[in-house]
């Protein structure tokens, strides 16, 4: 009896575990076109850790696009998850010839990015990566009193500073059009300092980190974000999520 009782009850403790890590992971597919033509099908992972998150982005070309140039990139960052800090990250980067795995590690103190090629740099303090400072803004975004605010932005070495602005359906953008439930923060990117970690860079963020680049935003009222751009069109590169 004391058997029987004890098995069920770690059936019990196995179910609500499971229960809770499924609540606290999803998946959201999204995808990407450039210059108004479909692209790249784009997954992004959301695991909730006890005190972290981590976020994998897999990126991958439809197939019609892969014949001519084969494209995989798999983009990974594990941040605090009250700051959004970026504690760990990493891009397993495949692109027609050019293929490589670069990551990096925060130092204890949080001074400096260590990464997998020997390179180190320093962190600057309460700085984010790309897509930490993606879902920071998309977490802020209910707050007006936070906006109009600089963030820095640390991409591969470099330290870049971006303006974050927030629109809403009572303080309209003058020219981007987004429904009255939804945010819209847009953000420009400008370089402060640094070094790159290495000279070839993916096709991604070779297009973000450029000066000016303008990143826009739109927020859904549970948080997360169905619609994303970076640049202005007609070279736009416009990330939708795929309703189902």
């Amino acid at each position: 009896m004391v058997f029987k009782k004890t098995v069920l009850l770690l059936i019990q403790i196995f179910f609500v575990q499971s229960t809770v890590q499924a609540a606290s992971n999803h998946v959201i597919e999204y995808e990407a076109a450039y210059m108004g033509i479909s692209l790249l099908n784009m997954t992004l992972t959301w695991e909730e850790l006890d005190s972290t998150v981590q976020i994998t982005y897999n990126n991958q070309l439809k197939p019609f696009m892969a014949f001519f140039h084969p494209l995989h990139n798999i983009y990974k960052v594990r941040f605090d998850k009250t700051s959004y800090e970026p504690l760990t990250w990493s891009k397993e980067v495949s692109e027609g010839s050019m293929n490589f795995f670069l990551s990096a590690t925060r130092s204890t103190d949080g001074m400096k990015a260590e990464y997998s090629n020997g390179a180190i740099r320093s962190f600057p303090e309460e700085a984010l990566t790309v897509f930490s400072a993606t879902h920071f803004l998309a977490f802020k975004a209910k707050d007006s009193a936070f906006f109009p605010r600089d963030l820095k932005v640390f991409i591969d070495g470099e330290i870049w500073s971006a303006r974050a602005t927030r629109y809403t359906s009572s303080h309209p953008h003058p020219k981007i059009k987004f429904s009255s439930s939804q945010i819209l923060i847009q953000t420009e990117l400008h370089y402060l300092d640094g070094t790159r970690v290495m000279d070839q860079n993916d096709i991604l963020m070779d297009v973000i980190a450029r000066e000016g680049t303008r990143f826009l935003l739109w927020v859904e009222p549970d948080g997360s974000y169905s619609k994303a751009q970076f640049g202005e069109f007609p070279k736009a590169v416009v990330l939708k999520r795929i309703q189902k």
